[in-house]
């Protein structure tokens, strides 16, 4: 999918500017993964071809669980139990969100994530 595509159906606030600073970054570094955090405390994971500005994957990270596949189970150096999951329709995961999020904070993933997620993909 686009990455205009995504921010035209998901009226999520600050997801945009986000999503664009993620790209820019992604492309600096020569990473896929990209993250933001919501004000909530859940993470929405994009995997993007930074060039292409494509999203291939949209994954939510969160320490509660959730009613969608589940990719996985990640476990931090702090060592906080987190959930990965897999939205496969973006539309309606965005419409779920409460009013009140946000996004609050982007970073390309490396380390440990990083890794975990490439091989989550190969499950």
């Amino acid at each position: 999918m686009l990455l205009k595509e995504l921010i035209e159906k998901c009226d999520l606030p600050g997801l945009r500017e986000s999503l664009f600073l993620g790209i820019a970054e992604a492309q600096e570094l020569g990473k896929e993964f990209i993250g933001v955090t919501l004000s909530d405390g859940k993470g929405l994971i994009f995997k993007v071809n930074p060039f292409e500005e494509t999203i291939s994957s949209f994954l939510l990270m969160s320490a509660e669980n959730a009613d969608l596949p589940r990719i996985g189970v990640f476990k931090n150096k702090e060592d906080i139990t987190y959930f990965i999951y897999e939205i496969n329709n973006y539309v309606d995961f965005c419409n779920t969100l409460s009013n009140s999020v946000s996004a609050v904070y982007v970073e390309v993933i490396g380390g440990d994530l990083e890794d975990f997620l490439y091989r989550a993909e190969g499950r």
